[in-house]
C-alpha cells in the first residue's frame, strides 16, 4: 500500500458514538441519514438494505458499511430474528478527513472467519460493561481499532478493498503544509504560486483526494486547536490568538465565534476540564 496511505492511518483518530448488539424481529430504518459511520454485522437472520439505488438482501456473516450523511434504508421484510452487532463511529485524521474515504470500500461484504470477528465484538461488548468511564473509553478504542484492523485485513487480502485514487505528490505536499505548526499564513494563491496551478484547480482536485478543501481544512485544524487550548491549557486569550498565528486577538476572537457561535471566553468557561 502507498506510503502516504499508510502515514495518514497512523494520523487517523477512531471515536466510537455509540455501539449494540440486538436482536430484533422488526426493524425500519427507512431514508436515514447519519452523521457518522455505522457498520452493522449480521450474526444470523437476514435483512434489506438499500442504499446508492441498489438493493442488497443480507444474511449471516455478512457487514455492511455505510458512510456519514449517505441516504440509505435498512429494514427487515419477516419477522424470523436477527442478531445485529452494530457500532457508530468516525475515523478522521486531523478532525477533518474522513481516513476511510481514501479506500473504495465495498458496502456489503461477507467475513469469512466469522468467528474471530464475533469473538472481537463480543470483547469490546462484555468487557466495556464492568469497567469505569475512563476504562470503558479506553477498552472501546482499543477493540473499536482491533475490529477496523480486522476488517482491513480480511478485506486488503481478498482484494476487495482498494484505495480510492492515486494522489499526485504536490498534493501531498500540501497535505503535510496543512498539518504544520504555522498554516495561519497558507492561502490558495501563495499555494498556486508555488506549485504552478491554479487557486481553483487546487482546491477542487485537493477536495476530490481528501474530502475538504485547502482552506476549509486549514480552518478546522485552527479551530480545532484553538479549543483545546481553552480547555486544556493555561492560556490567556492573546497567546492563543499568537500561537494559533493571528495578528490580533479581535481577528482571532472573530475566527472562533463564528464558529463555535459563541466567544473564546464563554468556550473556555463552559468546557474547561480544570
Amino acid at each position: 500500500m502507498d506510503q502516504h496511505i499508510e502515514q495518514l492511518m497512523r494520523m487517523a483518530s477512531l471515536e466510537i458514538e455509540a455501539y449494540d448488539m440486538q436482536t430484533r424481529r422488526e426493524m425500519s430504518s427507512l431514508n436515514r441519514r447519519m452523521p457518522c459511520y455505522v457498520m452493522s454485522y449480521l450474526q444470523s437472520g437476514t435483512a434489506i438494505l438499500e442504499i446508492y439505488d441498489e438493493v442488497y438482501e443480507v444474511g449471516p456473516g455478512s457487514i455492511v458499511i455505510i458512510p456519514e450523511n449517505v441516504l440509505h434504508s435498512h429494514y427487515k421484510t419477516d419477522c424470523k430474528p436477527a442478531t445485529f452487532l452494530w457500532w457508530h463511529f468516525s475515523f478522521k485524521i486531523q478532525y477533518t478527513i474522513d481516513a476511510l474515504k481514501l479506500f473504495n470500500f465495498p458496502v456489503v461484504s461477507y467475513l469469512k472467519n466469522r468467528e474471530e470477528f464475533e469473538k472481537i465484538f463480543h470483547r469490546f461488548y462484555d468487557g466495556s460493561r464492568e469497567m469505569n468511564k475512563l476504562s470503558e473509553l479506553l477498552m472501546h478504542r482499543a477493540c473499536g481499532l482491533e475490529l477496523m484492523a480486522y476488517l482491513f485485513e480480511e478485506l486488503i487480502t481478498d482484494k476487495r478493498l482498494l484505495v480510492n485514487a492515486r494522489i499526485p505528490e504536490a498534493f501531498w505536499q500540501i497535505f503535510r503544509m496543512l498539518n504544520g505548526e504555522d498554516i495561519q499564513r497558507i492561502t490558495l494563491s501563495g499555494l498556486a504560486q508555488q506549485f504552478h496551478m491554479s487557486p481553483t484547480y487546487i482546491s477542487n482536485r485537493f477536495k476530490h483526494y481528501f474530502g475538504i478543501s485547502p482552506i476549509a481544512m486549514k480552518n478546522r485544524i485552527l479551530f480545532e486547536r484553538s479549543k483545546l487550548m481553552l480547555t486544556d491549557r493555561d492560556m490567556t486569550i492573546s497567546e492563543i490568538a499568537e500561537e494559533t498565528g493571528f495578528e490580533s486577538i479581535t481577528g482571532f476572537t472573530h475566527f472562533f465565534s463564528q464558529r463555535a457561535g459563541q466567544s473564546p471566553s464563554d468556550y473556555r468557561s463552559q468546557n474547561r476540564h480544570y
